[in-house]
């Protein structure tokens, strides 16, 4: 029996490859690349490694320098930004309530005490400024009722300057005639006390000549709107009647307690729509908002009564008339558009067209003031809903 040495030794070893040179020379040229490749991503994974590292480092130094600097900003009292409650508290010190209570008493009491100053009685005024003013031998003035008028400021004087206004007589006659008269101090503030810096000087009063035109054109008679308004007027200032039910739903006005009038009875109505042409059975569309402008004779006595002026915003709801507010102020026109020069505009007509209401015609032209309209014996609306003026229109 003939025993293959060459078998026994290459047991369980690979056959040697029989394949030719450059074969295997490929082999090896394609592992080489894959070892290549390995490597050039190991070396990029690193450097993303080394970069991130050196980020996070920067990020924690930024972190902890904007630390030191706000810790710096805190101790010293600054800030790179500014301070809302800081800027509050400066725009009301710049109102000095407190020094301008202390002014406005000091000129009161001052003007009172020099009006009715007279000789002997200096040390009176020492209270209120320095120097040795002239005093008559005996009282001239009988002053009441110091209000002030006006009050300005200087900020850098830290002086006010109070005008109060001062009911003034004849001491020597207690029936003489009373004036109401203007005097300007002017007083200075500060931490250690408050003090006139001049005696009181003479001004004229503020004038009252200026033109005030209000925006309520069109005049109301014989409507449902005007009777939603006396009612509520006479529930309010009467009694005589709820005032809730006369209201627009969530507003709230209540009624005079105790009733300062017996009744109210309407003598003027003004409004800023025209409702001559509407009829009093046609509701207006809900929602509908119209301002009036109610002149009432208000009865205190059997046979006196006071008028009063009442601007009230009405609402149409379901029908009827309702009462949204009494307003602060009465309504005023627009402000009026520049008029170009005469030798551009044409001059306008004032006839009216053919058929055209007289308030269409109006309209037209510009509104002139309206005058406030005196209470009449006999008022225009009336609850039975005659109008006993009806015939004079």
């Amino acid at each position: 029996m003939k025993i293959d040495l060459a078998k026994i030794n290459n047991f369980g070893r690979s056959p040697k490859s029989t394949t030719d040179p450059a074969t295997e020379n490929g082999v090896d040229l394609v592992v080489d690349e894959a070892g290549e490749s390995a490597r050039a991503e190991r070396a990029q994974w690193g450097l993303r490694q080394v970069w991130t590292t050196r980020l996070l480092r920067a990020g924690i130094l930024a972190a902890l320098g904007a630390g030191i600097v706000a810790l710096i900003l805190v101790v010293f009292g600054s800030s790179p930004t500014p301070n809302l409650t800081d800027t509050a508290t400066k725009d009301t010190a710049a109102v000095d309530t407190i020094g301008q209570a202390r002014a406005e008493d000091l000129a009161r009491q001052f003007v009172v005490a020099w009006l009715q100053a007279s000789r002997g009685n200096e040390q009176e005024l020492d209270h209120f400024v320095s120097g040795n003013p002239s005093l008559p031998t005996a009282p001239l003035f009988a002053a009441t009722d110091p209000a002030v008028a006006s009050i300005g400021y200087e900020q850098k004087s830290r002086t006010y300057a109070v005008t109060v206004s001062v009911s003034v007589r004849a001491a020597s006659d207690a029936n003489a005639d009373t004036v109401r008269r203007y005097f300007q101090v002017p007083v200075v503030v500060t931490e250690v006390g408050v003090r006139a810096a001049a005696l009181p000087a003479e001004v004229a009063e503020p004038s009252t000549s200026i033109d005030v035109k209000l925006g309520y054109k069109y005049r109301v008679a014989n409507h449902p709107i005007a009777t939603s308004a006396h009612e509520f007027l006479s529930a309010m200032l009467t009694g005589n009647g709820e005032v809730a039910r006369y209201l627009t739903p969530g507003v709230s006005i209540a009624p005079i307690v105790p009733a300062p009038y017996r009744s109210v009875a309407i003598t003027d109505v003004y409004s800023s729509e025209d409702l001559s042409a509407a009829s009093a059975s046609a509701p207006r569309p809900d929602g509908d908002v119209v301002r009036l402008l109610v002149t009432a004779a208000q009865k205190v006595t059997e046979v006196d009564s006071v008028s009063g002026q009442y601007a009230l915003t009405m609402t149409s709801r379901g029908g009827r008339w309702e009462v949204s507010a009494i307003d602060a102020t009465p309504l005023y026109p627009p402000a009026a558009p520049r008029t170009p020069s005469s030798s551009t505009t044409a001059p306008s007509s004032t006839t009216p067209r053919a058929g055209a209401p007289e308030s269409a015609s109006s309209e037209s032209r510009q509104t002139p003031a309206l005058s406030v309209p005196t209470a009449g014996d006999v008022p225009l609306f009336s609850p039975s809903g005659t109008d006993p003026h009806s015939s004079g229109r």
